[in-house]
């Protein structure tokens, strides 16, 4: 192999690992200097008494720009791929996608929740509280989810998972990307293995979703309304943390094992997260109304290598 060879293939375009390597430091490179101008730019807005989930949504909004313009800039710019091929247009059925993410990530965290509910370890009672208070909070948590899933399946399903589909290695950027996306969340507060494995499902889950429709609109809506429905709706921690979601229309009481209720990580770490997710994978592949906009799969079709001549 010449060194030519190790960055090009035989028709003259970069690899798929050295685009990928790109995105990521150029993602990198403009996030951090633009999370620090939020930072200087919000100092004045922020308060003991401020909802810091204001100043992340900033944040979050920032780096899904960012995440997006990256892609489809290196799209561009390697692949010669127009907006289309990243998978946010409204390309045909996104709207029919949106809508079936969301009731299929609400029956999973709700199935997720069912045995640890069932043997009485996981009990939920109405919020009391001001009907104004309750909604605001709800509607900046909504806020926060719809921004988090958005910015975290355009990062991890985006131009990494597609540059290497593109190059037909769908199966490692799958791995490599779950992965990441479960050592990420390794670092929340009560992660365990058991949640780290769920988190790493979960990342191979938004995956197939993404490849089984080629837009983002499915995996989307599966994790948001995955992550709203725990956080909001039921009261749950999101990943270990509660300041996403301090005020919810049920207030949870667990009363453990961990491996049953996930405790203070939330029902994702559980073994009942484990079976909703396997479940999951079965229903983006049985699930009718699921189907490719037939421009967007020309777009994504793996680029074959043209034999050369001896």
């Amino acid at each position: 192999m010449t060194v030519s060879a190790v960055f090009f293939d035989a028709n003259g375009t970069i690899r798929s690992g050295w685009r990928a390597l790109f995105f990521l430091v150029l993602f990198g490179f403009v996030s951090v200097a633009a999370q620090a101008f939020v930072l200087a730019a919000t100092h004045r807005f922020q308060s003991e008494t401020a909802d810091q989930r204001l100043v992340g949504l900033v944040g979050l909004a920032a780096n899904l720009f960012i995440a997006v313009g990256a892609a489809w800039g290196c799209g561009w710019l390697f692949e010669k791929l127009p907006f289309a091929a990243f998978g946010a247009s409204f390309s045909k059925g996104w709207l029919r996608h949106l809508a079936i993410g969301n009731l299929l990530g609400l029956l999973a965290i709700a199935f997720a929740i069912l045995p640890a509910f069932v043997s009485g370890n996981l009990s939920f009672a109405v919020t009391v509280g001001s009907s104004s208070e309750i909604a605001y909070q709800i509607g900046i948590s909504l806020l926060f989810f719809a921004l988090g899933a958005a910015f975290e399946e355009a990062l991890f399903r985006g131009y990494i998972l597609q540059t290497f589909a593109r190059s037909g290695l769908a199966w490692l950027a799958i791995l490599l990307t779950s992965a990441i996306f479960g050592l990420v969340h390794l670092a929340n507060p009560a992660a365990d293995q058991i949640s780290t494995v769920n988190t790493v499902l979960a990342g191979i889950v938004f995956s197939l979703a993404y490849l089984k429709t080629l837009d983002l609109w499915l995996p989307f809506g599966l994790h948001f309304m995955w992550n709203f429905a725990q956080g909001s709706i039921f009261g749950i921690e999101v990943s270990g943390l509660k300041f996403l979601s301090p005020v919810s229309l049920l207030v949870e009481s667990d009363h453990g094992p961990k491996w049953l209720t996930g405790e203070a990580y939330g029902i994702e770490g559980s073994v009942g997260c484990t079976i909703a997710l396997l479940l999951l994978i079965a229903a983006i592949y049985l699930f009718p109304g699921l189907a490719r906009d037939e421009r967007v799969a020309e777009l994504s079709r793996p680029r074959h290598v043209t034999p050369t001549g001896s």
